[in-house]
């Protein structure tokens, strides 16, 4: 960045244009600035998206202590021990 002494130089030598020149110079260099994070916190951002998905296996139905079978009937009663 240019010190304030060498601004306020431009400034009396070129006047307005100096303004505009030192303006511009100021948002180029912001603007590369953030472009430059956008762009890390795209890789990052594909980097995360590269991960594989884990496929999350639905749990298994609970089983009670109590149950041994199901009876094919009719009634469809449950086995007790």
């Amino acid at each position: 960045m240019i010190p304030i002494n060498q601004f306020i130089e431009v400034i009396k030598k070129h006047g307005a244009l100096g303004v505009l020149t030192l303006w511009l110079t100021y948002t180029h260099f912001e603007v590369q600035d953030v472009k430059e994070r956008l762009y890390n916190c795209l890789d990052r951002q594909t980097e995360i998206n590269r991960k594989p998905i884990e496929e999350k296996q639905p749990p298994l139905p609970s089983v009670k202590n109590d149950t041994v079978a199901v009876l094919e009937n009719k009634n469809r009663k449950l086995a007790k021990k």
